[in-house]
């Protein structure tokens, strides 16, 4: 979902910038590149972990969820060539599913504010996974609610552990390289591009060995 469906990766980084700051904390651009795609529970540990705060994990967790509810709340742009894409697999036939670390409330809202929802077969989010990426629970959950078994499936990422979980999923991947997801080694996926309008049908079925049509 995060910055392949809508453009939110600006939006973490600012919610999590937003919540440390009360600590004093100033998180450096590389930083939270190597966060991009992290569960929130998780990633608020290592926030306490790494930078010794003097705080509890629910305190710090529920500030955190407040920010990014308030901040996602005033609306995320799409990525564009994604909701033609979406539309394009459902009238094709083919199950879609979204597979986020974001915590369930949050992809609903988003999904939401996208018009889309009812488009998707499954919705899995971090809420529903034991593992955050990289590991592949995710994936696998959401190949599990499609009923199609996880070498079937593609995902299309734009992190290093999104790439990374698909691949631990043993699924195809296709790398998005958005230019507000920066710092992302894309280089384990099947297929990098830098826009969406490059992902047709018949590519997918070319990088699967899906019959066409």
């Amino acid at each position: 979902m995060d910055g392949v469906i809508v453009d939110t990766e600006p939006l973490h980084k600012k919610t999590e910038r937003v919540t440390l700051s009360p600590f004093g904390i100033s998180l450096t651009d590389g930083e939270l590149d190597s966060y991009m795609g992290t569960e929130a529970s998780l990633l608020m540990t290592r926030f306490i972990e790494r930078y010794h705060l003097n705080v509890t994990f629910d305190v710090l967790y529920a500030s955190y969820k407040s920010n990014l509810l308030r901040l996602f709340g005033e609306g995320v742009p799409p990525v564009p060539g994604t909701y033609d894409l979406i539309r394009t697999l459902s009238k094709a036939g083919i199950p879609i599913a979204v597979g986020s670390s974001s915590n369930r409330e949050l992809v609903r809202l988003v999904l939401s504010q996208t018009g889309l929802a009812d488009l998707f077969t499954a919705v899995v989010s971090g809420d529903d996974a034991a593992r955050s990426k990289p590991h592949p629970d995710i994936f696998l959950e959401a190949a599990a609610r499609l009923g199609v078994l996880p070498g079937r499936c593609v995902v299309i990422g734009d992190s290093t552990n999104g790439v990374t979980a698909a691949k631990a999923a043993g699924m195809f991947c296709v790398g998005f390289r958005n230019p507000n997801s920066t710092g992302q080694d894309l280089t384990p996926a099947d297929w990098v591009v830098r826009s969406m309008e490059e992902i047709t049908i018949g590519r997918l079925d070319a990088l699967t060995g899906r019959p066409a049509g």
